[in-house]
């Protein structure tokens, strides 16, 4: 490693206070001892639009590491349907299997001489079923010369009727929509128009217009999905969504969400002044319940600001462990509590699915914002500062997410505090909070020369053993490797 040599020549790592040996004389309380209760900023956000955000230690904010993509179920229509979830961006998203719900009279063979054409009430078969947007106009086609913008086709004069939902009907009876009739008078082909329903969900019923005649129909539609296998709910269609909490199990808890709610209107004391402007977060609200569907409380029920209401949760892709070791996983997904780490890093701008299907600079920046944000020193998980305290976070991301401060200079009192990587602190300045020293800490400890000097400082020594020394982000990008910064006060 090339070794650098910056303008500052007195890290403020420095005092001897960094050294247990030397805990006393500085006036910390050593290992051990009772500590003074400091002053805590309680709030969930940082007040003001000043640059400055409110951090907190807890990583989850929930008991439930994880929730599963598999077996989970939707409540559709007051019944509870099987469904496969996924995450796309920062929503949750469940493809609900559809179904041909019972059957009627026109299913039936004919019996009678004489049945003929869409009106009848026998000799009709399921087609298919399709999805719309509910309240739109949808145009059903066989194609041909009538529709030559829709693809399709036909033989043997077929008919058909339309449904709403996926119970098949009877002619003008519950359900019914529409009957397809050739749409001029040169083509056999039918087609029909009608309005979605507010299902989404259309089955289609279809035969010869004559029973027992050969024929063939290939439909198409203008708009939504013909033919569908399956229904995409979203937002408020996915309150009832039931996510399992334990890998490949329909047994154990079971997560339940209750409200969603676009993060884009949900209202925060910190700049922007929204959670998630972009629109692309939902955040929300679960409950869990045990392996009998009975409720065992909320997933974030445990916020440390009292006056914060109820807690909201955000979905995140990948998983953290208790001692804040990530990893991606196609099978599951965490659900980060707003008051909670993985939550603000999130909102804070480090999104994973900024980088894509693979994880890449923006998810690893989010892990690092993980341990930055709660002072994890040691990189295993225990948290050394207090929920509220302000701190001042930017990144090395080209473009960058959070800038690095307009005015190079902290206020008084503020100073610039480590580099931070996905694995913990690349490098340190200072504690955040001086009675929370991390005994426990990967980095080399300073050895201190006749002079005072640190003798050991990589930047001037590096090697193995040399102490993780930087007093600024510079430093800590070009030394050490850190893609996260932040400064604080030392308490």
């Amino acid at each position: 490693m090339n070794e650098v040599h910056p303008v500052k020549s007195v890290p403020r790592l420095l005092p001897a206070c960094l050294s247990v040996w030397f805990l006393v004389a500085c006036g910390v309380s050593a290992p051990g001892e009772d500590l003074p209760s400091p002053r805590l900023i309680t709030q969930d956000f940082a007040d003001g639009n000043d640059g400055y955000h409110s951090q907190g230690t807890l990583l989850h904010g929930t008991a439930y590491l994880a929730a599963y993509f598999a077996n989970s179920t939707v409540l559709f229509e007051g019944r509870r349907r099987r469904a496969a979830s996924r995450l796309e961006k920062g929503e949750l998203v469940a493809d609900m299997t559809l179904q041909v719900d019972g059957t009627t009279a026109s299913l039936q063979p004919c019996t009678a001489s004489g049945a003929q054409g869409a009106t009848r009430a026998c000799g009709l078969g399921v087609e298919g079923q399709g999805t719309c947007t509910p309240g739109t106009r949808v145009t059903m086609t066989s194609g041909g010369i009538c529709h030559r913008d829709i693809p399709g086709s036909c033989a043997g004069e077929p008919v058909m009727r339309i449904c709403s939902g996926e119970r098949p009907c009877e002619y003008q009876g519950a359900g019914y929509l529409t009957t397809g009739a050739p749409s001029c008078g040169i083509s056999a082909c039918p087609s029909a128009y009608f309005t979605c329903p507010a299902s989404g969900i259309y089955t289609v019923l279809a035969g010869a217009s004559t029973p027992g005649n050969a024929w063939n129909l290939d439909l198409a539609s203008d708009m939504g999905v013909f033919p569908a296998t399956t229904q995409e709910l979203r937002a408020d269609k996915l309150v009832g969504l039931r996510l399992q909490t334990n890998s490949g199990a329909m047994t154990g808890p079971q997560l339940e969400v209750e409200t969603v709610t676009n993060a884009s209107q949900v209202a925060i004391t910190e700049s922007p002044g929204t959670w998630d402007p972009s629109g692309a977060t939902f955040l929300y609200g679960v409950k869990v319940l045990d392996s009998d569907a009975q409720p065992l409380g909320r997933l974030c029920g445990s916020n440390p600001d009292p006056t914060a209401g109820s807690a909201l949760a955000v979905p995140v892709r990948g998983l953290y462990d208790t001692a804040g070791n990530r990893t991606e996983s196609t099978d599951a997904f965490t659900f980060g509590c707003d008051y909670a780490v993985i939550a603000k890093c999130y909102r804070w701008g480090y999104k994973p699915w900024l980088d894509g299907a693979q994880a890449g600079p923006t998810t690893k920046a989010h892990w690092s914002c993980t341990r930055m944000a709660r002072a994890d020193y040691c990189g295993k998980g225990t948290s050394y500062t207090h929920d509220g305290t302000p701190i001042r976070l930017w990144d090395g991301l080209s473009p960058t997410i959070n800038a690095p401060p307009a005015n190079p200079i902290p206020p008084a009192g503020v100073e610039f505090e480590a580099g931070w990587k996905p694995t913990g602190p690349a490098c340190l300045s200072h504690w955040r909070w001086k009675t929370l020293e991390a005994s426990c800490i990967g980095l080399s400890w300073p050895i201190y020369g006749s002079s005072g000097q640190v003798t050991n400082d990589c930047r001037y020594h590096p090697g193995e053993g040399c102490a993780a020394i930087c007093d600024d982000a510079r430093e800590a990008a070009l030394i050490y490797g850190a893609n996260v910064f932040n400064e604080s006060a030392s308490h």
